[in-house]
């Protein structure tokens, strides 16, 4: 099960922070400068990380690699913290910023917390999804996901047709734009656009949700994560249209009538920062602006 661990023994002397800031907007570039001053003030050493060190370089020696953005830059450094073994923070510039650590103005109580060992890791499941030939049995490169696998439609104004099956015995048969297979981080995402159910972080189940399905009784289906998940194109009437699968929005890949999709619950898990004091019912109430009233 997916854990909340206070942490309670500080940083090393040292803490190395792997610094992801792509923007180049006023904003980030002067949030930029705040946090390396006020790192460098603690005494962290920090480095910068382009978008292509999280592909290529070998980041295990960071202690953390801290975003600076939204949802979005903390999805890209991901699976490649989840590989390494790095914990994941971010401080939000976006506008729901679900899964990163903190406001900007909060910098100060950030890096107090970073150093002083007063946060809480977040252990999050990631997915697992390997692309293979039914034929020649051929199989792509595992790719990891945090959020979200999603198998959609290549062309615009046409639906598609694919198999779901949970550990090969077939889920059901859906004719719509698309699948998603989400985790709970997922679901406050594209599922939850996609009329997907909001999940706490800690349950162990994935969920499986048709994207504009043409039928009112195709609904979300929550599975338990340890399962195996496989999506197929088919043939409808002779026919089959083009279709893509996404990984978190991030990359998109193309898959033929001759292959599946396998999904599984990934090995690793993402180490994910949250501030002292955090949990996820309060970030619900303020992310979707909740409103509760009392009657008299």
């Amino acid at each position: 099960m997916t854990r909340e661990i206070t942490i309670l023994d500080p940083m090393n002397a040292t803490c190395r922070v792997g610094l992801l800031a792509p923007s180049r907007q006023a904003q980030a570039l002067g949030t930029k400068a705040t946090v390396l001053q006020t790192l460098a003030r603690k005494g962290c050493e920090t480095s910068i990380l382009e978008p292509d060190d999280l592909r290529h370089a070998n980041l295990g020696h960071l202690d953390i690699i801290l975003c600076l953005g939204g949802d979005g830059t903390m999805l890209s450094a991901a699976a490649a913290a989840a590989r390494h073994g790095v914990l994941l923070a971010g401080i939000n510039l976006g506008r729901l910023g679900f899964l990163t650590s903190c406001a900007v103005a909060n910098i100060p109580a950030f890096v107090e917390s970073l150093c002083e060992g007063t946060y809480i890791v977040e252990e999050r499941t990631m997915l697992a999804v390997t692309a293979y030939n039914r034929k020649t049995e051929e199989r792509r490169d595992t790719l990891l996901a945090l959020n979200e696998l999603a198998l959609l439609r290549a062309q615009t104004g046409k639906m598609v047709d694919l198999d779901a099956e949970v550990d090969g015995t077939l889920l059901n048969r859906y004719h719509a734009d698309g699948v998603l297979v989400a985790t709970p981080s997922g679901s406050t995402a594209y599922s939850l656009s996609a009329g997907g159910p909001l999940i706490w972080p800690g349950s162990e189940v994935f969920s499986v949700t048709p994207i504009c399905p043409h039928s009112l009784t195709n609904r979300a289906v929550i599975l338990p994560d340890s399962v195996t998940i496989t999506l197929r194109p088919r043939e409808r009437r002779g026919r089959a249209d083009s279709m893509i699968f996404s990984l978190d929005g991030r990359t998109t890949h193309s898959i033929g009538l001759e292959e599946s999709l396998e999904i599984r619950k990934a090995p690793q898990k993402l180490r994910l920062f949250q501030m002292p004091g955090s949990n996820f019912a309060s970030l619900l109430r303020a992310k979707l602006r909740w409103q509760g009233y009392e009657l008299p």
